[in-house]
């Protein structure tokens, strides 16, 4: 129930203030239509089929593509659902101490409690940084005991997260006062090449030379923006794509290695180790146990 999805307690680590959750085959039943108070800003992004659903005085119908932020203290009903939705759900921590000053900055335009819900249908390349973004955060989270590393990572993904999506609220509501700086405009050029080329490319040289820049100078601006070099967000997206493949027991851990351009099986397990401290085949293993238990 989405309810029960937006209002649940959080059990993210104290200072993220942020979690991604990928809901597949969702159903709206006939007993879930009642109203809810949104505990807390939350944010849905369709990723397949359809969903129904009413915000106050208004009837939001997502499909494929489309966003929709839901404010602290909105009232939604759940109406219908087709073809089994498929989509991202962002929740934010409504404790402030969770969420570093320059996060609650960025996300200043979340906090407008009580505002109806914004309803969004991105264009394609927006959709595409935007997915990937939540599956960076996604993958980051896995780890049940995570190194610092890991830990590092989650930090970096959500402000990675809040950022895209102050993009593209500044960019569909031009009215809104946000600047926009050069450096952060070439992290979000960035952030779409990479959405699309991620799986087959890894160095920061192709990404720069999409975008009429040296590597050095990439690295740079992306790192004044986000906290992190452009090459290691490209290990961390290359990652996200690893467990998504993972994730799919239709892949063999050849295929996947191949399908993310890895020289052998054996060049991916070490990669993959080395951020998430399990091999390929231990982390399907763990998976494949967490569905038997369910």
């Amino acid at each position: 129930m989405l309810k029960d999805l937006i209002n649940s307690e959080m059990n993210e680590p104290p200072f993220m203030g942020v979690m991604v959750y990928i809901i597949k085959k969702y159903i709206v039943k006939s007993s879930q239509k009642e109203s809810f108070i949104v505990s807390n800003s939350a944010v849905i992004l369709i990723k397949s089929g359809r969903l129904k659903i009413q915000t106050k005085e208004a009837v939001q119908d997502l499909f494929a593509h489309d966003l929709l932020i839901l404010y602290k203290k909105s009232n939604v009903v759940e109406l219908d659902s087709q073809d089994m939705p498929q989509f991202y759900l962002i929740r934010f921590s409504s404790e402030k101490d969770r969420i570093s000053i320059p996060l609650q900055e960025m996300a200043s335009f979340l906090n407008l409690s009580g505002q109806e819900a914004i309803k969004i249908s991105l264009e394609e390349s927006d959709y595409l940084v935007l997915s990937l973004v939540c599956r960076l955060l996604y993958a980051a989270a896995k780890n049940e005991r995570p190194s610092d590393f890991e830990m590092e990572l989650r930090r970096i993904s959500s402000n990675l997260l809040i950022f895209e999506l102050k993009l593209i609220y500044t960019k569909y509501f031009t009215a809104t006062e946000l600047h926009i700086s050069k450096a952060e405009k070439l992290a979000g050029q960035f952030l779409t090449i990479l959405s699309i080329h991620c799986r087959k490319h890894h160095s920061v040289k192709f990404y720069a030379g999409v975008l009429y820049v040296n590597s050095e100078y990439l690295n740079r601006m992306v790192k004044e923006v986000t906290g992190k070099t452009a090459k290691k967000i490209i290990t961390e997206a290359v990652l996200a794509e690893a467990v998504n493949l993972l994730d799919d027991f239709n892949y063999t851990i050849a295929e996947i290695a191949d399908e993310l351009e890895f020289s052998s099986s054996s060049s991916f397990s070490i990669f993959f180790k080395k951020a998430m401290s399990c091999t390929p085949s231990e982390y399907r293993s763990k998976t494949a146990q967490r569905f038997k238990n369910r």
